[in-house]
């Protein structure tokens, strides 16, 4: 079971007039709105803020919901999964897409095919306002997708002037 935000086809028109999404900043919830606009009709369902991994050894000391929250907690948290069928996408925000999310997206990766060892190798993406023409050769050399909305402002728009 996964845990997170999920939505299927019938509230997409939901989500492309949010400004905020589930545990997402407001520079975060303005690059995935732009990301959905393009792309969210490619997608069955979508799921925001997935955990995965096995989080923290919680302190057996600790009442029952403490633990449990230490385990939800520490777990990897995924930003944004995009489902066709059976295959996923992991989607990661980031203002600045740097060599750093290549080894956040590798480990997301691993964490997902231990957790769901049946399912199809996921499509890897990293979403950011601005990259190098170095970290986005790097990241696509290793089969991660880079999508660059330089125009996304805070308020989930384009900012003045973008077409």
């Amino acid at each position: 079971m996964i845990e997170g935000y999920d939505f299927t086809g019938d509230r997409f028109e939901e989500l492309l007039v949010r400004r905020f999404f589930p545990e997402k900043t407001d520079h975060e919830s303005a690059l995935l709105l732009v990301f959905l606009v393009d792309y969210l009709r490619q997608f069955d369902r979508v799921s925001f803020s997935v955990r995965i991994g096995a989080g923290v050894t919680p302190d057996p000391e600790h009442d029952p919901s403490v633990q449990r929250a230490a385990v939800f907690s520490s777990k990897r948290r995924i930003d944004f999964v995009g489902w066709q069928g059976q295959q996923a996408s992991l989607v990661e925000l980031k203002t600045r897409v740097g060599h750093a999310v290549m080894g956040q997206l590798l480990s997301d990766r691993q964490l997902w095919l231990e957790e769901f060892p049946d399912a199809p190798e996921p499509r890897l993406v990293a979403v950011g306002r601005t990259s190098t023409d170095d970290d986005v050769r790097v990241l696509t050399s290793h089969g991660i997708d880079v999508m660059l909305y330089p125009e996304a402002d805070a308020l989930g728009g384009t900012s003045a002037g973008a077409q």
